[in-house]
């Protein structure tokens, strides 16, 4: 990938010049990488390297990005092709942990994810931290509904929903599953979404979504499937910002269809292996 722009403390812009529109991309510390797929427009956006050592990923996308990031030192924010964001989207992403989003995303608007509480938190009799900050995963063709908050430890499966206003912490959600609520709760197994909106809907288009024809959007235990928390672990034992972006591309590179399935009572299958 081309470096399109660098500074005098090793920021980097890599790959494609993104196209802005009342965008602020802002390097506060040093050795940070912005990197642009082929197809990046920013609108109403801003991106903030807070501290050092970071990455923030945008794959390619047919749609525009609304992102409102904070990302301070030696974290990664990976998005992949083709989301679609209703509104401006919210992250912060500090204490060296990380937010990756697959492929097909499909976001609401007033929705946050953050990875760290972020004060600090003791047990008064061991006098031991007790909120460590962790990192954010969601697979492909995930739907957040309006006004969701995704904290730390989370991990979606592919082809999952988190309702409106849901607020889901530390939990790892089965694929093709309906989670909602304060503590968000599984509502339902076993469900797809498709990207349609009802919302000009006739009564014969009705009539004619009552039905869905074909197995997209189902995941299955089948193909090469991918490990969140192998990725994880590979992701804070790098510590060079350049290999940390070549990782990240070799995780991506895997194209299966099933590549973040997310089993069984949160149960990963995945094979073995290694990047």
């Amino acid at each position: 990938m081309d470096v399109v722009k660098t500074d005098e403390r090793n920021n980097k812009i890599i790959g494609s010049n993104p196209n802005l529109k009342n965008t602020r991309i802002i390097f506060r510390g040093s050795n940070n990488r912005l990197i642009c797929d082929g197809n990046v427009n920013l609108r109403n956006s801003i991106l903030d390297f807070k501290a050092d050592n970071s990455i923030i990923y945008l794959s390619s996308n047919r749609n525009d990005y609304y992102l409102n990031i904070s990302i301070y030192n030696n974290s990664v924010f990976y998005i992949g092709e083709n989301c679609y964001l209703n509104g401006l989207l919210n992250f912060s992403i500090s204490e060296q942990k990380n937010i990756f989003i697959g492929k097909e995303g499909l976001f609401s608007f007033g929705i946050w994810m953050r990875i760290a509480d972020p004060h600090l938190i003791y047990d008064t009799d061991s006098l031991k931290r007790i909120n460590l900050s962790k990192s954010i995963y969601l697979g492909d063709h995930v739907w957040i509904g309006q006004d969701a908050l995704i904290l730390k430890g989370t991990q979606v499966g592919s082809g999952s929903i988190i309702g409106a206003k849901s607020l889901v912490s530390n939990k790892k959600i089965k694929s093709n599953s309906l989670w909602g609520g304060v503590p968000a709760r599984k509502i339902r197994d076993n469900v797809l979404f498709e990207g349609s909106s009802v919302h000009y809907y006739t009564d014969e288009q009705t009539e004619n979504s009552l039905d869905y024809e074909g197995t997209d959007w189902i995941y299955k235990s089948q193909g090469e499937i991918l490990s969140f928390d192998e990725i994880e672990c590979k992701l804070n034992s790098i510590n060079d910002v350049d290999e940390k972006i070549e990782y990240i591309q070799s995780v991506i590179s895997c194209r299966d269809y099933n590549r973040f399935y997310i089993g069984d009572e949160g149960r990963r299958f995945f094979n073995k292996k290694k990047f």
